[in-house]
């Protein structure tokens, strides 16, 4: 199916770092001339995309608007957007799924239209998707159409542990690969980092393996600005059943009627927001929370039991399954669920074509921040994003050929960017008595415990502390990028001034 190169090859047209759906539409949108090697930090079906379920946001009804749609974003956003972006990208949605259309991707039809549903935050029925398993549909198509193109050569087990650079211009990546534990210099005309997420500094999160930050860090090491980084969002509804590693139920459950009830089977959502079940993601996610730490219980109850056993397996077929794997029938059982680290919703500064501030060095998906998700990201714009920045990127590249592009991006920085070079060490080094040996399981633990759903200034403190001190201990190189990025998520977090989106300070506020 693939077509795999061996160690040896040290250059390429373009290096494409990730091979997610964004990593994906890269490869495919560029042209059949161009020599293309795709990595793969595990296998192609190992990334955060094959495991979304719920769809593509985009504006295909016709009583629906780009200006509805914008704003849905805007407010889910909680003033963080980048109005001008968001636009941008959320106009070309319809354009996004005409192309995964037309590259074969079998979306669900209902009397031969496209099936729309309604997730969290939206204001209309605007999701396209594919059942409920749209990311695996979508990746294992796109994936298909690689062996229709000879330019395009895959190193699978392999990882990024630097980039190459000089003068501010980015020429390629130094590559660890896995099998041969062999550190690879690519050299490169352009380098796209769409690495994906973060989950995985976490202890129950609903990322694969390879979602440990470390695209975030190669760029901020290398200069680039990031912007939001403390706006982690949780999932509300991970399924929470013990000794199961953590599997997400999609918000189209909530969309098509799920209910949740706390312990005592009472539906506690109307307390917390009018828009109940179908608020946005970090309300749902506290307000869970919320009634976790009132009842000790460790999970609460999504009910579907009133919907039809029809329509569950016909629009849930997955979960429906994986449930009955685990023993739970939830056609006739309540679904035990809690919040779980789910998604960045900020990253690499880029524009919307996915230019960072090296030339040379784009960054597209979820380890980029394109401003689309503000403070919370609205569901299903994740994937959309990955489609429309992903074309933008190899048209961009394509026409810098022609015509040289003029970088940086932006040399104005603002309040919200962060660089590494604020990440200010102590002189001395800590004291050892007080922090535990440095391990990946030690770093989720710490994160979960000290920047997790709600936060308190002293405990980030802590945790800067905590992290300073391994970042300096540790000889790793890729634990020290995923350290890296952990430092700038929690000085993001401290800087932050006000409670909104995914970051909540209890000491900015008591309510939730």
């Amino acid at each position: 199916m693939t077509n795999i190169t061996p160690c040896s090859v040290n250059t390429t047209d373009v290096l494409i770092v990730g091979a997610g759906l964004a990593g994906l539409t890269v490869a495919l949108s560029l042209p059949e001339n161009f020599h293309i090697t795709l990595l793969a930090k595990e296998d192609l079906s190992t990334c955060a995309s094959n495991l979304a379920q719920g769809g593509v946001a985009a504006v295909i009804d016709q009583a629906d608007s780009v200006a509805e749609h914008i704003k849905d974003t805007l407010i889910a956003g909680a003033g963080c957007c980048n109005e001008k972006q968001t636009a941008e990208i959320l106009a070309e949605g319809n354009s996004a799924i005409e192309w995964l259309c037309a590259h074969g991707v079998e979306f669900t039809r209902e009397n031969g239209r496209l099936h729309l549903t309604c997730e969290g935050g939206h204001g209309r029925r605007r999701i396209v998707h594919a059942a409920d398993h749209t990311g695996r549909s979508i990746t294992h198509t796109l994936q298909q159409q690689l062996s229709a193109r000879p330019n395009i050569h895959i190193l699978p087990h392999s990882c990024v542990i630097d980039l190459v650079h000089e003068n501010s211009v980015c020429t390629g990546a130094v590559v660890q690969m896995a099998q041969t534990d062999e550190a690879v210099t690519i050299q490169a005309k352009h380098t796209v980092l769409a690495t994906g997420g973060l989950g995985q500094l976490f202890t129950l999160t609903t990322n694969p393996v390879t979602a440990n930050g470390q695209g975030v860090a190669l760029a901020a090491l290398a200069g680039c600005r990031t912007q939001n980084l403390a706006f982690v969002q949780f999932h509300p509804t991970a399924l929470a059943l013990p000794e199961n590693p953590c599997f997400l139920i999609s918000e189209a459950v909530r969309g098509e009627g799920g209910i949740l009830r706390n312990q005592q089977g009472r539906r506690f959502m109307p307390e917390y927001d009018n828009r109940a079940e179908l608020a946005p993601r970090d309300i749902v996610a506290r307000a869970i929370a919320s009634e976790i730490a009132k009842t000790g219980h460790h999970c609460v109850y999504l009910d579907i039991t009133h919907l039809s056993e029809s329509f569950i397996r016909a629009y849930f077929p997955q979960i429906h399954q994986h449930c009955l794997q685990q023993g739970l029938d939830i056609t006739r059982e309540l679904i035990p669920v809690a919040p779980a680290a789910h998604y960045a919703c900020g990253g690499i500064v880029t524009d919307t074509d996915g230019r960072t501030d090296m030339a040379q060095l784009y960054a597209i998906g979820e380890t980029a921040c394109t401003g689309l998700h503000g403070a919370n990201r609205l569901a299903s714009n994740s994937l959309l994003e990955c489609v429309v920045t992903g074309r933008n990127a190899a048209a961009s590249i394509v026409a810098s050929i022609e015509h040289p592009q003029t970088w940086p991006i932006n040399q104005q920085m603002n309040s919200s960017e962060l660089t590494w070079q604020e990440i200010v060490f102590p002189e001395q080094p800590h004291p050892t008595q007080d922090i535990p040996s440095f391990s990946m399981q030690a770093l989720q633990h710490s994160m979960s415990r000290y920047f997790g759903i709600c936060r308190r200034t002293d405990e980030m403190l802590t945790l800067l502390k905590i992290l300073q001190y391994w970042y300096r201990q540790t000889i790793n190189q890729q634990y020290k990028l995923s350290l890296a990025t952990a430092l700038l998520m929690v000085q993001d977090g401290l800087n932050q001034q006000m409670n909104r989106g995914t970051h909540f300070n209890l000491d900015l506020q008591v309510n939730l």
